[in-house]
């Protein structure tokens, strides 16, 4: 409708990119770090300042492993389909949207198979709408292949991290504007098959945390 982790332990050293609204406290619960260890392992000195932009060293943050115990048994089923693990988390922290959320959401919308195409048009794992690889394209400013799964994660993970910012990091409302469009949704009417989605999405969400 849009810092890579160790595959081999249990917690990882990742890398994430300072995104508008974050705040030291916000990363470090996305991550299941705290505030000190994010702090002492980039040497900032004020816990109240982060720069926009700036590249945070994260040591003993959540590794993709760790969250594979859990995942949907259809999924476990296909090892080349949990191969883009390593992709949810690097372009998710990349643009400061959980890998579980991007997970569940690529999940619901396409089973996290590239080669989905629905009758709209959309394409690909994030099931993106033309007019959306487009937008993001120009967002990103490089022309990225909706039908590569690296390039497709990435435009997802993208479009999902406008849509936060433009929602003041509301995730329902967000995940409801992926499915229906920003435009609709703030005009006030909002479908039930769009109440379905958001709400398929939160429920299956835990299994990738």
């Amino acid at each position: 409708m849009a810092g890579q982790a160790s595959t081999t332990t249990a917690s990882s050293t990742q890398t994430y990119v300072v995104q508008p609204g974050d705040t030291l406290t916000s990363i470090a619960g996305r991550y299941g770090m705290t505030v000190t260890a994010i702090a002492s392992a980039n040497k900032i000195q004020n816990r109240n300042l982060v720069v926009v932009g700036r590249r945070l060293t994260l040591p003993g943050a959540r590794s993709s492993s760790h969250r594979t115990a859990v995942l949907p048994a259809k999924l476990r089923a296909h090892p080349d389909r949990l191969a883009f693990r390593p992709l949810f988390e690097k372009w998710g922290a990349n643009y400061g949207v959980p890998a579980d959320l991007l997970e569940a959401i690529a999940w619901i919308e396409s089973g996290w198979q590239t080669s989905v195409v629905s009758r709209t048009g959309a394409i690909g794992v994030g099931q993106l709408e033309p007019a959306t690889i487009v937008f993001t394209r120009a967002l990103i400013g490089v022309n990225l292949d909706p039908l590569s799964a690296n390039d497709n994660i990435r435009m997802s993970a993208r479009f999902v991290r406008y849509l936060l910012d433009r929602t003041g990091n509301n995730v329902a409302v967000s995940l409801a504007a992926y499915y229906q469009g920003l435009r609709s949704i703030s005009s006030g009417r909002v479908l039930a098959e769009t109440l379905l989605y958001v709400a398929s999405i939160l429920s299956v969400r835990p299994a990738f945390g």
